[in-house]
């Protein structure tokens, strides 16, 4: 799974391992906590490989299939890699920089890795793909954050939607649509937006990564065989 060596990613990591999955962990530059969720979850009893991917490099994108191929059967593809445009070296970054980043990163990343995974799971005549959405895109936030997120995210739950029917009946594309999940923006955020997301929330609390991993594993599982190409909410009941 791509962007899986902190946050969400690797409690997904983490909860799949935990359900008896063998995972790759993959990340482009945070490469010791990639090494961490791996030791993790090897401790655990399961196998754990770290490949590292640029997922808007088509090179690095037909490399990082070749590269998990040679750990063995693939049963699934977590697109999690993403942008992080709200701290670090892009929150000051101008809005069209921003853009280009977003579509470079969250959708082409997406696009390609999941046509690439998907095709060869349809020959395997069984997979699944999962994408992360945002729970907001198609209600809408204000701000230039908003407005971003929501042109990268609406276009990855459109492309599930549309996955989904390309790879039916042998693989099954769902996506998830976190609300605010409790991350590294969410943890050093300010009165305003905590005070915000209580009041936003019908379960009256942040999301936490864990939260999500829960939901992915559901997904990935011969639990979820009948649900394809489904957007599925976790946000606390969030309708605003």
């Amino acid at each position: 799974m791509t962007g899986s060596s902190t946050g969400i990613g690797a409690a997904v990591a983490m909860e799949c391992a935990a359900a008896g999955a063998d995972i790759v962990v993959s990340c482009l530059r945070s490469h010791d906590d990639a090494d961490r969720v791996a030791g993790s979850i090897r401790a655990a009893g399961r196998r754990a490989d770290v490949i590292p991917v640029d997922v808007s490099d088509t090179a690095s994108c037909q490399a990082f299939l070749k590269s998990c191929r040679d750990t063995g059967r693939i049963d699934a593809l977590v697109n999690n890699a993403g942008a992080n445009l709200l701290t670090a070296a892009m929150k000051d970054a101008d809005y069209f920089v921003k853009l280009q980043t977003l579509l470079d990163v969250d959708v082409r990343g997406t696009l390609q890795l999941s046509k690439a995974f998907g095709q060869h799971l349809k020959e395997q005549d069984r997979g699944c793909v999962l994408t992360i959405g945002w729970d907001q895109s198609d209600r809408g936030m204000e701000g230039d954050s908003g407005e971003l997120f929501a042109t990268a995210k609406n276009a990855i739950m459109g492309f599930t939607r549309s996955l989904a029917l390309s790879l039916a009946p042998k693989v099954r594309v769902n996506c998830i649509a976190p609300g605010w999940i409790q991350t590294e923006w969410g943890t050093g955020a300010s009165d305003y937006w905590q005070q915000r997301v209580i009041s936003e929330t019908p379960l009256r609390r942040w999301g936490r990564p864990q939260d999500v991993a829960s939901a992915a594993r559901f997904l990935l599982s011969n639990d979820a065989e009948y649900i394809t190409g489904q957007v599925v909410n976790v946000n606390g009941g969030a309708v605003r």
